[in-house]
């Protein structure tokens, strides 16, 4: 039996304490938001039984320069592609919502396991993947795509530094 529970905990850590690191340094707060459970029998403290109240938004959220922020992580160990049914449908319509209602930062952060390599997709490039997607087209984004239509998160003053290339799409000196 395969378990897919703790898929790209690796990643989430990583971005946990890039996001811990920013605050510190009054950049920027961002959190992981909690998944909903309804707890259906416990005993003191701890949870015997529950079930996922209803579909998560997305992994992170918060404010950066003035802005909300928007995005989730997906971590992957193909080689060449990013298969958009990794993407939920409640996930990319919470980004789309914080794109359009609230003018969010909104995008998609890819790690390529296999190359160690982190992108960051922003919304818009990301709506018309997902619109070809739910077409007749490409079932994936390619990471010769990722190149064009994305950014590479470089390491720098955190482990994943994907403020780095929020800065390049949305605050361009």
């Amino acid at each position: 039996m395969i378990i897919y529970g703790n898929r790209g905990m690796g990643f989430e850590n990583l971005i946990e304490f890039s996001n811990q690191r920013y605050e510190h340094l009054n950049v920027a707060v961002i959190n992981k938001r909690p998944t909903p459970v309804k707890v259906t029998k416990s005993k003191g403290s701890k949870v015997l039984a529950g079930y996922f109240e209803k579909a998560s938004t997305v992994d992170y959220d918060g404010s950066y320069r003035g802005r909300a922020i928007a995005f989730e992580a997906k971590s992957i160990k193909t080689l060449s592609s990013f298969p958009l049914k990794n993407l939920e449908e409640h996930q990319y319509e919470y980004l789309e919502s914080s794109h359009r209602i609230g003018q969010a930062i909104s995008f998609l952060l890819i790690e390529f396991t296999s190359f160690r390599e982190t992108y960051l997709l922003p919304f818009q490039s990301l709506s018309f993947f997902w619109r070809e997607y739910k077409g007749t087209g490409p079932k994936s984004i390619s990471k010769d795509d990722l190149n064009i239509y994305g950014y590479l998160v470089p390491t720098g003053r955190v482990p994943v530094d994907y403020l780095k290339a929020v800065d390049k799409v949305w605050f361009v000196d």
